[in-house]
C-alpha cells in the first residue's frame, strides 16, 4: 500500500529536475511512458506476461520491479494499459533515486529509506500522470472528494492508484483513499497521517460506505456516510470515518478522513469509535488461495467468476 511520507514533494521536484538535467521530456511521460522511454539508451523497459524477474526489485504497491543491471523496468503486461503506465514511472522513480547521487543521499538520510524511496517513486509517477494544472482544473475549494477522483479518471489516461496517491497527497487530514472491485476486494490503497490502510485483497464489505456503493453501481455515483470505517485483518476497525465513494468505470474510489472532511461544514474527529484496538500496523495474513491461469497471479476468490480460472481483470 502507498504511504504519503513528509519531505516526499521535495524529492519529487528533485526528481523531475533530475529527469531534465538527462534531456527526459517531462510532458512526454505524461502523453506516453512508453514512448518516451523507447528512445531512452540508459534504461530499457521489458514488459513481461505474468511475474517479475527473480533479479528485479518486487516493490510492494505496484506490479513491477528494478531491475539494476543493465538499468530496466520490469512492468506487468496483464495489468490495463492505466496501470502499467503507473507502474513504469514507479519503476523510473526507482532508477532515478538510485542513479543520481544526491537522490540517493537523501533516501539513505531518511529515517526510513525504503518507505521514503516507495513512497517518491508513488508521487513522482502519480504527479507526471496527473499534472498540477489538470489536478486545478477541477479541484473543490476545500479539496479533493469522490467526484474529483471521478473526473480525473475521465481527464487523464491515469489509473485509479495514481488517481489515489495524488488526491492523498492532496488532503490535509490523516486519510485513506482506496479503490475496490465491484465485490468491495480492495485492489490498492493509499494513505496519510497515522491512519493504516487495509490490506490489499481484503474484503471491505462491513463497512457501510462500500455497502452502500455495491448497492448502486451506477457510474459516477456518489455516496456520502459519515459511518466509514476500515476493516483489519485483526477484526479490528479504524475508528468512525466520515467517506465519500462514487465508481469510476468498474471500480470504486473511496476517500475516508478521520476529520475535516473537505465535503463537510464540520467534521470532528470520533475517538473511541474504533472496534477493539486501532492496529499499530496491518499484519500480512495470506487469505489468498487463487491462481489465476492467464497472469499466474494469486489473487482473492471475488476476483473471480464463478466457475472460472481466469480472473475478472485479465478476463476483461
Amino acid at each position: 500500500m502507498a504511504r504519503v511520507v513528509a519531505g516526499v514533494d521535495a524529492q519529487v521536484d528533485a526528481m523531475i529536475d533530475a529527469w531534465h538535467g538527462r534531456t527526459g521530456d517531462i510532458e512526454a511521460l505524461t502523453l506516453d511512458a512508453f514512448d518516451a522511454l523507447a528512445q531512452r539508451v540508459d534504461v530499457a523497459v521489458a514488459r513481461v506476461p505474468e511475474f517479475v524477474p527473480a533479479d528485479a526489485q518486487l516493490d510492494c504497491s505496484v506490479s513491477g520491479g528494478y531491475r539494476e543491471n543493465p538499468p530496466t523496468l520490469v512492468v506487468t503486461r496483464s495489468m490495463s494499459t492505466r496501470r502499467q503506465h503507473f507502474t513504469v514511472l514507479h519503476e523510473l522513480g526507482h532508477h532515478i533515486q538510485r542513479t543520481e547521487l544526491a537522490l540517493g543521499e537523501a533516501v539513505l538520510a531518511h529515517r526510513e529509506p525504503e518507505l521514503f524511496e516507495e513512497a517518491a517513486c508513488d508521487a513522482f509517477a502519480a504527479r507526471l500522470l496527473l499534472p498540477q494544472d489538470m489536478v486545478a482544473s477541477v479541484m473543490a475549494p476545500d479539496g479533493p472528494n469522490a467526484r474529483i477522483a471521478v473526473e480525473l479518471f475521465a481527464l487523464s489516461n491515469a489509473s485509479r492508484a495514481a488517481i489515489s496517491v495524488r488526491l492523498a497527497g492532496l488532503l490535509k487530514p490523516a486519510a485513506v483513499v482506496a479503490v475496490l472491485d465491484e465485490s468491495g476486494v480492495v485492489t490498492f490503497a493509499a494513505s496519510r497521517g497515522g491512519l493504516f490502510p487495509p490490506r490489499r485483497s481484503s474484503p471491505q464489505t462491513e463497512n457501510p460506505l462500500v455497502r452502500s456503493m455495491i448497492e448502486r453501481r451506477e457510474d459516477g455515483t456518489v455516496v456520502t456516510r459519515n459511518d466509514a470505517h476500515i476493516c483489519y485483518s485483526t477484526g479490528g476497525t479504524s475508528m468512525q470515518l466520515y467517506g465519500q465513494a462514487a465508481w469510476a468505470g468498474d471500480r470504486m474510489i473511496a476517500i475516508m478522513v478521520e476529520e475535516a472532511a473537505p465535503w463537510l461544514s464540520f467534521s470532528p474527529p470520533r475517538d473511541g469509535t474504533a472496534k477493539f484496538a486501532r492496529p499499530r500496523a496491518e499484519k500480512r495474513i495470506t487469505t489468498i488461495d487463487k491462481r489465476c491461469n492467464n497472469c499466474f497471479l494469486e489473487k482473492h476468490p471475488s476476483q473471480f467468476d464463478p466457475d472460472s480460472d481466469t480472473c475478472q481483470e485479465c478476463a476483461a
